[in-house]
């Protein structure tokens, strides 16, 4: 299949293109990092750079299995430059996968200081990646997060001109993985895609980060965060919910398998704030799917459940978007999300519906318990009817706001 463009990270690239630092793409397995960087090389080739000053290596690929450590990365680097024609300019060296590499960091680094490298890296791991970079590259890289399609994307992926309902139902069932949304409305194929996707993560990348002794226990958890999306999660009622199954486990170890769950990118984890002072309040976060194909094949692709789907749709856009997204709590009430970015917070709450005059009156409470001048306020719905502002709040019909 072509490859599909993504302007808002190639651009992101572009931004740091040819700068001091290390460009690190990360995010989970499968949402189109690879695909990414040769967006980008053929960019660079279009720009006229010689194909054989673009060195490309992916260490999950048979050709790079001896590359296993610092010597033998530094080693096939230098292969490739030297077989490369003489000519002025810098190499453009992409690693996929960097992290199956061992001491990759220092090879890296001498790669940098040498300055005729422009690096980009790729990984699937949060945890490995992140302490790795910040012990020898601290300062001297730039993360840019990359996501599974939004819903905007999902529409130019499957040239949709008129993005509908019937394609919102698609991506909150299925997601916006590309390989996943390659299989097209093939709801079989869909399925055993984001499986295999789940699996690889797991066997790749959390067995790789944490020993995983008991791995019903961990699938357990896992279906435990898809199954809360939107409520708190406590330790000490997943703790009980495992004793009552007969699969007795301390909270240390349920703390290090949801650890390991939000390094992998499979979940997000949303801190709560108090929006009277401000203060991050500890413990009792959520946790949203970063993809909800890969949520809904957890629990077995349950229907209905339309507004906590929704909210963790909404979620995942914010973050797109470049948001930093909280819980708000307000006394007694929550307000769904507050998002932030360059100093100015948006309130949003997300509801499948408003046409109950009770729920409307529900949904909107915390947000009417704002102070005056908080800032944008905002409700976002499936229904078509009872949209714009109602007394200082904006209510918004999903498709319209994701594709805003």
């Amino acid at each position: 299949m072509d490859l599909k463009p993504r302007p808002l990270y190639l651009d992101k690239l572009l931004a740091f293109k040819d700068t001091e630092f290390i460009k690190v793409l990360v995010g989970m397995r499968r949402c189109g990092k690879s695909s990414l960087l040769q967006l980008f090389s053929q960019h660079l080739v279009d720009e006229g750079v010689p194909c054989d000053r673009i060195i490309e290596m992916n260490f999950e690929a048979a050709e790079y299995l001896d590359v296993s450590d610092c010597a033998s990365l530094l080693d096939r680097v230098e292969q490739r430059a030297a077989a490369a024609a003489p000519a002025e300019g810098r190499f453009y060296l992409m690693l996929n996968e960097v992290q199956l590499v061992a001491q990759w960091e220092k090879a890296v680094n001498a790669l940098r200081v040498r300055g005729d490298f422009d690096i980009y890296l790729t990984g699937s791991n949060a945890y490995l990646l992140s302490s790795q970079l910040a012990t020898l590259l601290s300062g001297r890289y730039v993360e840019v997060d990359v996501y599974p399609l939004s819903f905007r994307e999902l529409a130019a992926f499957v040239d949709c001109d008129h993005p509908d309902e019937a394609l919102l139902a698609r991506y909150m069932a299925y997601g916006g993985l590309p390989p996943v949304v390659e299989q097209g409305e093939v709801q079989a194929l869909a399925k055993t895609v984001l499986s295999g996707i789940y699996d690889t993560v797991f066997v790749k990348d959390v067995t790789q980060h944490i020993q995983v002794r008991n791995q019903p226990v961990f699938s357990d958890i896992a279906r435990y965060l898809a199954d809360t999306s939107g409520s708190r999660v406590s330790v000490s009622r997943i703790e009980k919910r495992l004793a009552s199954a007969h699969r007795k486990t301390s909270g240390e170890t349920i703390e290090r398998y949801i650890q390991a769950l939000v390094d992998s990118f499979l979940f997000y984890r949303a801190k709560r704030i108090d929006l009277k002072g401000g203060s991050i309040l500890q413990g009792l976060e959520k946790y949203y799917a970063s993809d909800l194909g890969i949520r809904n094949m957890l629990l077995g692709f349950p229907s209905g459940d339309y507004g906590h789907v929704l909210e963790g749709v909404v979620y995942n856009e914010l973050v797109v978007r470049g948001y930093e997204v909280r819980v708000g709590k307000l006394d007694s009430i929550e307000v769904d999300f507050v998002a932030t970015r360059e100093g100015k917070a948006s309130y949003i709450q997300v509801s499948a519906s408003l046409l109950d005059e009770a729920t409307r009156k529900q949904e909107m409470e915390p947000l009417r318990r704002l102070p005056p001048g908080k800032g944008e306020r905002l409700v976002v719905t499936l229904d078509r009817l009872g949209l714009g502002d109602d007394g200082g709040i904006q209510v918004a019909n999903a498709i319209d706001w994701l594709l805003s």
